[in-house]
């Protein structure tokens, strides 16, 4: 799931920093500093401290420092004490949020952005991890290649830092008996593989001219995020996520110069990114970069900062300029994207396609050129806040119009037979941009500023699956 975070080195040196002048920022916005107006106009003057929690002026200060829209959206902290009807309350009361964050999640919502949310401290538990890490699974950590020699159980692929992994299972290894008990059919195989955390299954396999039995411990893994496979002998790297935590324990990127280092012999190479919904900036812009050539300017970020002398929040532009050649730039690639194709997968799209002309097949993408910082308040709920907009090198954003495939084609078996064929010849140029018309996923017109309405919004799932 996608997940969507575009989350910089950078910015969390500034979470650290958020939270060093959070005590300056809550003394500031309740004693009514006339120093903390906004550019704007808007002002904290003649607050009263009793009117507001401490964890409502912390959110209103970072809102103020971090958002990126504050100057369009962001109001005066009293604009959003007791706005709530009655069937606002009370829904949030049935379902049991408590009433002294009510306040803090209509400010939220107020935003006018549904990536800038917050969740409460009895919601938040766990979260933080679930968006820096791949998918957990608990089984053995293998995958099988049947096709090699048929009826035959033979390891394609043992998953790295998994219990296989661990025990000493090898791609190759042809698995004959589980348990001491004769592999017969696909039915035993599964009966005999099921297991839980703690259970120990006893594989006895073939390597070589040799037999040996092999104890398993099974316990929970973190799963790859990147999938190399050959079609017609082209490899397709399929890219899921970009996340810090993976089953390689330098996450994404990791596994990414992996599998260009595996498939380096071959002159062209098809990246599929459907349905993959981003993810962490400080993995795709590196991954990005290695496609291209030394002085290529990959992508740029413009950041919202707090700037603490002056009061007030700054904008800086970030440029994503190549120092040295990318292992992958003469190498020729065909992309796969949908519209789940989104956020960190898009600006890779975005810097690959402005620079190198590759085409790209499917579906127009998502067209989310935004990311968020994300972090825990000191109350320990969870914050999210667009802090960035993306552009590419011409300053040009594919935010809310996507990216545009040269081919649309949304048929998932025709839209690989099409990449394999540019794969194969290997002279298709890129003529497609971004997308023309609005995705609907944010403004409901296409025209600045945005004409989505305000709307209260609770957390879906907290978000975890919407980029």
């Amino acid at each position: 799931m996608g997940r969507c975070r575009l989350l910089s080195k950078g910015f969390r040196k500034v979470y650290s920093l958020i939270y060093t002048i959070s005590a300056f920022s809550l003394a500031c916005f309740a004693m009514g500093a006339t120093a903390c107006s906004s550019d704007s106009g808007t002002s904290a003057n003649e607050l009263k401290a009793s009117s507001y929690t401490k964890e409502f002026l912390y959110n209103y200060s970072q809102l103020y420092y971090l958002y990126i829209n504050k100057d369009l959206y962001l109001g005066k902290p009293e604009d959003y004490i007791d706005k709530l009807d009655k069937e606002q309350v009370k829904l949030l009361v049935q379902s049991g949020y408590p009433w002294d964050y009510h306040d803090i999640y209509y400010m939220y919502a107020m935003m006018n952005d549904a990536f800038t949310y917050y969740i409460d401290p009895a919601r938040s538990v766990g979260l933080m991890s679930t968006w820096s890490t791949s998918a957990p699974k608990t089984d053995a950590g293998f995958m099988l290649d049947s096709t090699v020699i048929k009826q035959k159980y033979v390891i394609k692929q043992v998953i790295k830092n998994s219990p296989a992994d661990k025990a000493g299972l090898k791609a190759g290894d042809e698995i004959t008996e589980i348990e001491g008990t004769p592999i017969t059919n696909d039915i035993v195989f599964q009966r005999l593989s099921i297991a839980s955390e703690g259970d120990t299954i006893t594989f006895t396999i073939k390597r070589d001219s040799t037999t040996q039995t092999i104890p398993v411990e099974i316990e929970s893994y973190l799963t790859p995020t990147v999938e190399t496979t050959f079609e017609d002998s082209i490899p397709i790297i399929k890219i899921k996520e970009f996340t810090a935590y993976t089953s390689n324990d330098s996450g994404t990127y990791a596994e990414f110069v992996e599998a260009l280092h595996e498939t380096e012999k071959y002159r062209t190479t098809i990246i599929d990114l459907r349905n993959n919904g981003g993810g962490d900036m400080d993995h795709c812009i590196p991954m990005a970069q290695e496609f291209l050539s030394k002085n290529d300017t990959a992508i740029a970020v413009i950041r919202a900062l707090p700037d603490t002398i002056h009061k007030k929040q700054v904008i800086d532009t970030l440029y994503y300029v190549n120092k040295t050649d990318g292992i992958a730039k003469d190498r020729y690639f065909v992309f796969l994207a949908n519209e789940k194709t989104a956020s960190c997968s898009e600006l890779m799209l975005a810097s690959v396609t402005t620079n190198k002309k590759y085409p790209v097949i499917g579906t127009t993408t998502y067209g989310k050129g935004i990311g968020q910082s994300r972090f825990f308040t000191p109350s320990m709920s969870l914050v999210s806040i667009t802090s960035m907009k993306i552009i590419d090198k011409q300053k040009t954003t594919y935010h809310k119009y996507g990216i545009a495939p040269d081919f649309a084609i949304s048929d998932n078996d025709l839209a690989l037979e099409k990449a394999l064929a540019l794969a194969k010849d290997q002279n298709y140029i890129r003529v497609a941009g971004y997308g023309t018309v609005n995705t609907g996923h944010f403004a409901k017109a296409a025209v600045e500023p945005d004409t989505m309405p305000g709307f209260y919004l609770l957390p879906e799932e907290y978000r975890r699956f919407i980029w």
